[in-house]
């Protein structure tokens, strides 16, 4: 999944800078901004026990599957052939027009492009599918989630934009024309309790206490609700009345302070100065709306700072190079990556 701030290509870094730091290659590792989940997975195979969070469902349901399960359920009520027999009937699932179709595809009432009219009606079919299996309890929460994830994915890889959700192509882009399929998802075993959260971080600090805290909040000012909305909305399946042109959900309860230039300070104060843990990890770049004198400051106050960096590309969508302007006109950003060992006196 192509996803703001996604931390895939810089895990080895962030590995390697633990081991330089000399952390505890063991614990407890909490990834409170958990987003795709791929930092929290990395870790969880590192043999940590995961507490990973995230306030959008979809990163929730991600997160369940890719940390929570530790073994692939059985799907015996839906499938004599366990997950492989489940994904097979639900790709073989009969499309029809309903929700998505109507709201996201060009033949649908709203004509909208972010999906071809036959992937959009294949996803109707199957979102339907896998929420009777539940509410006709044939499925577990485990299997559930492993369903309703492998659709998200397979749907973020057929649809018709350039990075976000916050709009469509006006031309189809050769992925979108491909067919939906369902694919099973990379589950992998640590033996250990992982535990998934969904609530907002600022709450959730005072609640949990562990090793080492990994931070990687929003950095710019694109909140991540209406940039992944049409996920949100495979997420939880409400089908709500949608506003404007790209087909937004209700975001007002999911904006992100830390993505608001006038809050992001006071909300990582908070964040840090409510900290319980030995380590706290912080992975910045240097374009993110937080300078990083103001960073150096919170975190001087937590304990000893050792600071990391690394050059990376920075994320960008297909309509990013004529209208935003960047501190650097390059592709090239520097990642901070900040540890600091927690003075437990503070």
């Amino acid at each position: 999944m192509k996803y703001i701030g996604n931390k895939t290509r810089l895990l080895n870094f962030i590995n390697e800078s633990i081991i330089k730091a000399k952390l505890p290659q063991n614990g407890t590792f909490i990834d409170i901004f958990g987003g795709t989940g791929s930092v929290g997975k990395y870790f969880k195979n590192k043999k940590y026990k995961i507490i990973a969070n995230d306030f959008m469902t979809y990163s929730y349901i991600a997160q369940y599957v890719l940390i929570k399960i530790n073994k692939i359920p059985s799907f015996e009520k839906v499938s004599l052939s366990g997950l492989s027999g489940a994904l097979q009937e639900l790709n073989s699932t009969t499309p029809k027009s309903g929700y998505i179709f109507n709201n996201f595809a060009p033949s649908g009432i709203e004509k909208r492009q972010y999906f071809s009219d036959n992937n959009a009606r294949k996803i109707d079919a199957i979102r339907d599918k896998i929420e009777n299996w539940r509410n006709d309890k044939l499925l577990s929460d485990d299997e559930y989630y492993i369903l309703v994830y492998s659709l998200i994915n397979a749907a973020d890889f057929v649809a018709n934009i350039s990075g976000t959700y916050g709009a469509y192509l006006k031309i189809w882009r050769s992925m979108a024309l491909k067919d939906l399929e369902l694919k099973i998802p990379d589950i992998t075993n640590n033996d250990l309790e992982n535990e998934v959260v969904q609530e907002d971080a600022n709450s959730l600090i005072k609640k949990i206490s562990g090793d080492i805290l990994y931070l990687d909040p929003p950095y710019n000012e694109r909140q991540y609700a209406p940039n992944f909305h049409i996920l949100e909305t495979l997420a939880v399946w409400d089908k709500q009345k949608l506003v404007g042109k790209t087909g937004q959900r209700d975001y007002s309860k999911k904006k992100s302070a830390y993505s608001q230039k006038t809050n992001s300070i006071k909300a990582f104060e908070d964040l840090i100065a409510n900290t319980n843990t030995n380590y706290i990890i912080l992975s910045y770049n240097n374009e993110g709306i937080i300078p990083r004198d103001e960073i150096l400051r919170i975190l001087n106050n937590k304990g000893k700072v050792s600071e990391y960096t690394t050059d990376y590309r920075r994320f960008r969508t297909e309509r990013d190079h004529k209208r935003r302007h960047y501190k650097q006109c390059d592709d090239k950003v520097v990642e901070h990556l900040y540890i600091i060992k927690v003075d437990k006196k503070n």
